[in-house]
């Protein structure tokens, strides 16, 4: 497995669960700890100077007892694409430095949902007793969506699944480009292989244990000459200096390595956070210089730039997709209907509009 785990915690109800087996097969070296070891341990990682860190290297298998299909949580007083949200298990064994989960979670150990079965009846259920006619599900919320897939094996069968069913689509987002086990299956157009991506020299710097830029490109290439649609995240957008030159360069990079006709959409999203999110990078990384910009509370508690800059922002990287792909569907990742006028040309003011335009991407 890519990356290292060296502890494997059970919960006593999860001990009896087949994925549990088969994790403990597939990662020989990393010691199991089960029963009332657990707390104990959790007591001792919660002492750790830097609990994050070394909870990237444990494994805590659980079965999730709440909903498996969510909502996104999306922004208030901001467009949101009614993407739903498929919960295979929360954490993530990247450490990117501007990642949002490092303050949205209080368990610093990845917690894999082990009670499959129980995910793919929900799943079913909710296909056909949800009102709406089409549904968008992505598995990388809260976590990456293939980073664990080595050890769980869950993504081949979410794509089988969802090459069945008519009124949905799965997108699987990553900054790996683990995606050879998916590549004998057909997809049927119903699966979107999404990649987070940024320009190298930010990527090199701040995806800490992500694929390269490179890798994850040449995945998106090799999954659309196998029939998947691909999607592409550039989210958070980080306006270092000289971030014009360096992202037409990251544009220019996807469209030369993918075939337009197969792209589904490309999101643009400037970085936004939780006010606690600067202290925990300060003390996990210490000073991180964009997390110092003209940053301001926003209407969702968040900080962001001023609305006129972002604008100028998705103004540029929109022009340059553009450039390659006239009829690219862009779309901006929690603006404002006055952003997506101003920054886009086009009238996005309501969450059923957004949707629409999106659900439209999928055959």
């Amino acid at each position: 497995m890519r990356f290292p785990i060296d502890e494997i915690w059970i919960d006593d109800d999860a001990a009896d669960e087949a994925l549990t087996s088969e994790i403990i097969r597939r990662i020989p070296a990393a010691e199991v700890i089960s029963g009332a070891d657990v707390q104990r341990r959790r007591r001792e990682l919660d002492l750790d100077p830097d609990p994050l860190s070394r909870g990237k290297r444990i494994l805590r298998l659980v079965r999730h007892k709440g909903a498996f299909v969510k909502p996104c949580p999306g922004t208030p007083n901001h467009v949101c694409c009614d993407l739903e949200i498929l919960h295979i298990g929360q954490g993530c064994p990247m450490d990117c430095r501007y990642c949002a989960l490092q303050v949205y979670f209080n368990r610093p150990a990845i917690e894999v949902f082990v009670n499959v079965d129980d995910l793919v009846a929900s799943l079913a259920r909710h296909l056909k007793t949800d009102s709406r006619p089409f549904h968008r599900i992505c598995t990388g919320e809260f976590t990456d969506s293939l980073a664990l897939d080595p050890v769980t094996g869950l993504a081949p069968r979410l794509v089988e699944f969802f090459a069945r069913v008519e009124n949905a689509c799965l997108e699987i987002k990553t900054k790996t480009d683990a995606i050879e086990p998916l590549l004998d299956l057909d997809p049927r157009g119903r699966v979107v292989l999404s990649f987070s991506v940024n320009p190298r020299e930010i990527a090199d710097t701040e995806d800490r244990r992500a694929a390269p830029i490179g890798r994850r490109l040449a995945a998106a290439a090799r999954g659309q000459k196998k029939g998947y649609r691909v999607g592409f995240h550039f989210d958070p957008i980080i306006p270092v200096q000289g971030w014009e030159v360096a992202y037409d360069r990251a544009v220019d990079e996807i469209f030369r390595t993918v075939d337009p006709s197969s792209v589904a959409w490309i999101s643009l999203g400037v970085l936004r956070f939780a006010p606690q999110l600067k202290e925990a990078v300060r003390a996990r990384f210490g000073s991180v210089s964009y997390f110092h910009d003209a940053f301001q509370r926003g209407l969702d508690g968040k900080c962001r730039l001023h609305a006129d800059r972002r604008i100028g922002i998705y103004r540029r990287i929109a022009d340059r997709i553009r450039d390659h792909s006239a009829d690219a569907r862009i779309y901006l990742c929690m603006e404002s209907a006055h952003v997506w006028k101003e920054a886009l040309g086009l009238a996005m003011d309501s969450d059923e509009a957004l949707a629409a335009y999106l659900n439209a991407a999928v055959p």
